[in-house]
C-alpha cells in the first residue's frame, strides 16, 4: 500500500501529460491530398506575381505586342508579394523598373501559353532572380 501511493501521482503525472496528436498534421494531409486531386491546369489563361525580397518598391508592367497594358502593379513594396494576376496569352513584355537611381530596371519579352505562371522574384541585391516561366 506505501508503493501504491508512491506510484500514483508518478501515473497521475503521465496520464496527463501524454496528448493525443491534434488534429494539425491531419489538415496538412488533407491539404496534399486535395491539391493532388485536383484536375490539371486547361485553357487557364497565363498568370504572373512578384515576390519582392529586395530593399526598395517596384512597378511591374506587362505589355502585350501592340503596347496595350495587360497588368500593371505599381509600388510593390519591399518584403512583400503580390497576388497573382493573369492575362491573355501570346508573347508579352514584363517589365520591372524602379525610380530608384542606382537600380537597373529589367525588361524581359516571353511567349505566355495558357496554364503557363511566371513567378518574378527580386532578390536581396534588387535584382530578378529567374525568366523561367513554369507550367501548372
Amino acid at each position: 500500500m506505501k508503493n501504491l501511493l508512491r506510484f500514483m501521482p508518478l501515473m497521475a503525472l503521465v496520464l496527463f501529460t501524454c496528448t493525443a496528436d491534434s488534429n494539425e498534421n491531419d489538415v496538412q494531409i488533407d491539404s496534399l491530398l486535395f491539391e493532388q486531386n485536383q484536375p490539371p491546369c486547361v485553357d487557364d489563361d497565363p498568370i504572373t506575381r512578384v515576390v519582392n525580397n529586395g530593399t526598395i518598391p517596384f512597378d511591374l508592367i506587362v505589355l502585350a505586342n501592340d503596347g496595350t497594358v495587360l497588368v500593371d502593379i505599381p509600388n510593390i513594396p519591399a518584403n512583400t508579394t503580390t497576388s497573382w494576376a493573369s492575362f491573355p496569352q501570346g508573347e508579352v513584355l514584363f517589365s520591372v523598373k524602379s525610380n530608384q537611381t542606382g537600380v537597373q530596371d529589367d525588361k524581359v519579352v516571353l511567349q505566355m501559353n495558357t496554364c503557363m505562371a511566371f513567378d518574378i522574384e527580386i532578390d536581396a541585391t534588387n535584382q530578378i532572380v529567374s525568366y523561367t516561366p513554369i507550367m501548372l
